[in-house]
């Protein structure tokens, strides 16, 4: 039997949960989420009026108020994302055993084996899903319906918003065969500008040449790329894979040449990691950092530890340590830096209490028990690092 998964992705998530939590952007109809518009960063979401004025998921701030000034754009908080993709997740378990979050705004759910229950189309349950999640989260989302997780999702993108869309086991060609080629994953502008220079445009194309042909233009992407285009794509969800990074990094406002005020910033961005990573039950063994100059120059550190780790402290000063490597070559080019970031990598599952561990390890993970409780019940910034406090101080007002 073929397999059968919907893919739900919420409508401009990132902007309804702050409507959610924010009541004065509720009858906002431009509003852009992901940062202030005095600040470098890039958009998360834009509402669907925002949407119109071409402003997209991953465009820098600055480039979204110069094509919609009159928009408000906004700062949300990750624990109001994490809480609602919580949420939505609970709702979702209760259609199928298997779902897969493959991030905080969309999900796979596997309807393997539910022929004699749906035999013919999963478009009725699909619909009770989208309605499910609006009734019990207060959030939109479109479902899309394939056999594999490249058709599912992509049948979702073309449902938006808030729409129904399946694409059964046969109709894979035919559904993709009027699709531009920069449609399929995988295919930036980029590849797709260079490909349409050889007069490959359109998906269809690719489907009527064989692999060989293909080979001869395009080189050693020719199968994977024919595979796309003729609908293949991977079957299996695993419930129980683990992400491969927890990270925070930011734009900065202005370019910062002081190494104590960039170390301040970098603790903030650590603490957010250790707590999500706490949050997952899971553990670090290796720490990466990232580093932009202001002449754009990428500067990425990585080191493995010792022990796996979700201690803030230990995480930090590691990440500290890499920084002042790193913040070596900043200054010898005499430059400034306008982004930083820090990655918790090779992930592993959280282990029992190790019964034997140091007395200051000990000390220090009660206190992080401590500390996380009062952020559960008031919020991250309930509990502040002194050093973060004095940068939260200087940070002018906006």
């Amino acid at each position: 039997m073929p397999a059968r998964l919907l893919h739900v992705d919420l409508d401009a998530f990132f902007v309804e949960v702050c409507r959610q939590y924010y009541p004065e952007l509720r009858n906002l109809e431009l509003l852009v989420v992901g940062g202030r518009r005095d600040q470098r960063g890039v958009v998360q979401s834009a509402s669907h009026a925002a949407r119109r004025f071409g402003i997209h998921a991953g465009m820098p701030i600055a480039e979204a108020v110069r094509l919609c000034p009159q928009a408000t754009f906004f700062q949300g908080s990750f624990a109001h994302y994490r809480d609602a993709s919580h949420a939505v997740r609970a709702v979702l378990e209760d259609f199928s055993p298997t779902v897969v979050m493959a991030s905080l705004d969309e999900a796979y759910l596997d309807f393997a084996g539910t022929e004699r229950q749906y035999p013919t189309s999963l478009l009725a349950v699909a619909e009770q899903v989208r309605d499910t999640v609006k009734e019990r989260t207060g959030l939109d989302a479109s479902v899309g319906i394939g056999p594999n997780r490249m058709i599912a999702k992509m049948a979702s993108d073309y449902a938006k918003p808030r729409g129904l869309m399946e694409v059964r086991a046969g109709w894979e060609k035919g559904f993709l065969a009027g699709l531009p080629l920069a449609a399929l994953p995988g295919v930036g502008p980029k590849t797709a500008q260079r490909w349409a220079v050889l007069g490959l445009v359109n998906v269809h194309q690719i489907q009527q040449m064989t692999e060989r042909e293909l080979e001869q233009l395009i080189g050693a992407d020719a199968r994977s790329l024919k595979l796309r285009a003729n609908g293949r794509g991977g079957t299996v969800l695993r419930p129980d894979r683990l992400p491969k990074s927890v990270s925070r990094e930011t734009t900065l406002s202005r370019d910062l040449r002081n190494p104590e005020e960039l170390e301040r910033i970098l603790a903030l961005l650590t603490a957010r990691v250790a707590g999500q990573l706490r949050d997952e039950q899971i553990l670090a063994r290796s720490v990466s950092l990232k580093l932009r100059h202001d002449d754009f120059r990428t500067v990425t550190r990585r080191r493995t530890l010792e022990t796996a780790t979700d201690l803030d402290a230990e995480i930090y000063r590691t990440a500290r340590e890499l920084f002042r490597s790193a913040f070596e070559d900043v200054r010898r080019r005499d430059r400034g830096v306008r982004l930083i970031g820090v990655a918790a990598t090779n992930l592993g599952t959280a282990a029992e209490e190790d019964l034997f561990e140091a007395p200051e390890r000990v000390r220090l993970r009660h206190l992080t028990q401590a500390v996380d409780k009062v952020r559960n019940k008031y919020g991250f910034d309930a509990v502040t690092p002194g050093s973060i406090v004095e940068l939260r101080r200087k940070r002018p007002r906006s």
